[in-house]
């Protein structure tokens, strides 16, 4: 028996044999015969083919499962797979370079996914994962042996992957998936969001997972705690059974929740703990974890997965349903931050730098219609909810905030007057993650009803560093006094302006940094679902005035490394 640890991408219990997927060792490259270019070419559509009616028919049996946003997910996918563009790329790898098909198909998904890293574009990164899990079904389409694992395993089974994929996740021929473990990382991945939003357990992060495991071994998956259980004893297989079987339980029983609970430090402080999510799937698991409501709901997805832009019907439609599914707790809905999938096409130099560009408020005051449409959309959709809120991201300065707040104004009224139902009281507040913004946090609180602040960019941003750049990312980790002290300044002046303070993103979680947090003053905290365990387990340690003094700890230290002792001693007290 061994123990593996991992990062909760969907958190849950699962147990069963595994299924091997995407470790077949790599074919030695071969050049293929004139003679054998058109049986290639001939593969290649018989796979093409395969894949399109099998995303149908996902689509169709995910029907009732998924929502309209998670399902255009596999629209993208059909479309990758009716790309001439693409298909051509293919086809002359094969004729021109003699290549066998599966190959050709490596070699095209190869070249695409090197371009679509390099970029600073989150759209791109995401077209990245889509384009990847085409490739890997067209491969998996290609040779029976791809699907060896799920041939190996009766009934349901533990899914272990190299990378997480929407193509491993629904088998149209085995579609019994209790489980997901992955090598690699990729939480924010469209195949990760299907995970959250179907309710399967689903661990990433487990290096040399494959040789520790063999087809049909049995497992123990406890995602929630980021534990795997390889060849687990007899009993603690049977004690894992009743686990998955209550936490199933428990799934089937959310549809009627509890009441959120009520979270406290060790010595009684309230904390407010929300949910960071970007789809209905997600949504419905803050409520069903008992979280205060939705800190942050990105609204992304929609625009990403479709070719057109949504309609503020569709808009309207989908945002009623997130609305509903919190049952009256909180929500607020992040204004678009990804302009690249809405001004794609429309004649606009490529922007060289997009993270510093017309990003967030930035592009939506360029679209002007665009803000106004999401505007109106969230207006309608909270029409008889309270707590709906509007978040604003990428603010610079109070200009920017001030024109949004007063679009909201106008199409409230227009909207009124038309006689359409609308939520009469949505709270507005900027996200702060430029640091002009955070130096100018008490002019802004005097115009909103609180600010959001996104930890993760804001310390990007202060420390110059891309958290996604593996050479910089010593810098983006770095515990720097700068940002202690940035966030220490700003709890002081939502405190004096008696307005709340959301601290948002994954450092927003991290065991190490919660009493900081608490010690300088944040009390509200969006968190992902999936980290809600760790950060209870934090608030159970602590007192408030122990966090008070790590706090005084941190700011007292006049460099990283002083910074990192403080650190290091709250792990190992």
């Amino acid at each position: 028996m061994s123990r593996l640890r991992g990062e909760c991408i969907s958190p849950g219990i699962a147990v069963g044999p595994v299924a091997l997927r995407g470790f077949d060792a790599q074919q030695t490259s071969r050049r293929i015969a004139a003679d054998e270019v058109e049986g290639e070419l001939n593969r290649l559509r018989e796979a093409l083919d395969k894949s399109r009616a099998q995303i149908e028919e996902i689509k169709q049996k995910q029907g009732g499962t998924l929502g309209e946003a998670e399902l255009r997910i596999f629209d993208a996918h059909l479309a990758y797979l009716a790309d001439a563009v693409f298909v051509t790329e293919i086809e002359a790898q094969v004729m021109n370079e003699r290549l066998p098909v599966r190959e050709a198909v490596q070699a095209v998904f190869a070249k695409y996914d090197r371009i679509f890293q390099l970029v600073e574009s989150d759209l791109l990164r995401r077209r990245a994962g889509d384009l990847r899990d085409v490739a890997t079904r067209l491969l998996r389409n290609l040779e029976a042996s791809a699907v060896r694992g799920a041939a190996a395993v009766a009934g349901p089974y533990i899914l272990v992957v190299r990378r997480l994929t929407t193509a491993d996740m629904f088998n149209v021929a085995n579609e019994k998936v209790e489980g997901i473990v992955a090598e690699e990382v990729a939480t924010n991945s469209h195949a990760a969001i299907l995970a959250r939003s179907m309710g399967i357990p689903t661990l990433a992060g487990v290096p040399d997972v494959a040789r520790a495991l063999r087809d049909g071994d049995p497992v123990v998956l406890d995602a929630t705690a980021g534990e795997l259980v390889a060849r687990p004893a007899d009993t603690e297989l049977a004690e894992g059974a009743i686990a998955a079987q209550r936490w199933q339980a428990s799934r089937t029983q959310a549809a009627a929740p509890a009441e959120a609970a009520e979270h406290a430090t060790r010595d009684g402080v309230p904390v407010r703990l929300l949910g960071s999510c970007g789809s209905l799937g997600e949504a419905e698991l803050v409520r069903t974890f008992g979280m205060a409501g939705v800190g942050v709901f990105r609204t992304e997805l929609q625009f990403l997965t479709e070719k057109m832009r949504p309609t503020e019907d569709a808009l309207v439609a989908s945002y009623r349903k997130v609305v509903e599914a919190e049952q009256g707790r909180d929500i607020a809905f992040r204004l678009l931050d990804v302009m690249a999938a809405v001004r794609e096409g429309d004649g606009a130099p490529q922007e060289r730098n997009p993270a510093m560009g017309l990003r967030g408020v930035r592009g939506l005051l360029r679209s002007p219609d665009l803000l106004r449409m999401q505007l109106r959309a969230i207006l309608r959709a909270g029409a008889g909810a309270a707590g709906v809120g509007v978040l604003v991201p990428f603010v610079t300065g109070l200009p920017d905030l001030q024109r949004v707040k007063a679009a909201l104004l106008e199409e409230r009224v227009a909207l009124k007057k038309a006689r359409v139902a609308v939520a009469e009281d949505v709270a507005i507040a900027p996200v702060i993650e430029v640091p002009a913004a955070a130096m100018q946090l008490g002019a802004l609180l005097n115009e909103a009803d609180f600010a959001v602040v996104a930890v993760d960019d804001l310390q990007a941003h202060l420390l110059a560093a891309d958290r996604d750049n593996a050479g910089v990312r010593e810098y983006h980790e770095m515990a720097h006094p700068a940002v202690f002290e940035m966030l220490a300044r700003m709890a002081k002046d939502a405190e004096r302006r008696d307005k709340p303070l959301v601290l948002f993103g994954e450092s927003a979680a991290d065991p190490l940094r919660v009493p900081f947090y608490l010690g300088v003053g944040f009390r509200s905290f969006s968190i992902a679902p999936v980290r809600l365990r760790g950060m209870l387990k934090v608030l159970r340690r602590y007192s408030l005035d122990e966090c008070r003094r790590i706090a005084a700890r941190i700011l007292e230290a006049p460099r990283t490394l002083d910074v990192q002792k403080v650190l290091v001693n709250i792990e190992t007290s």
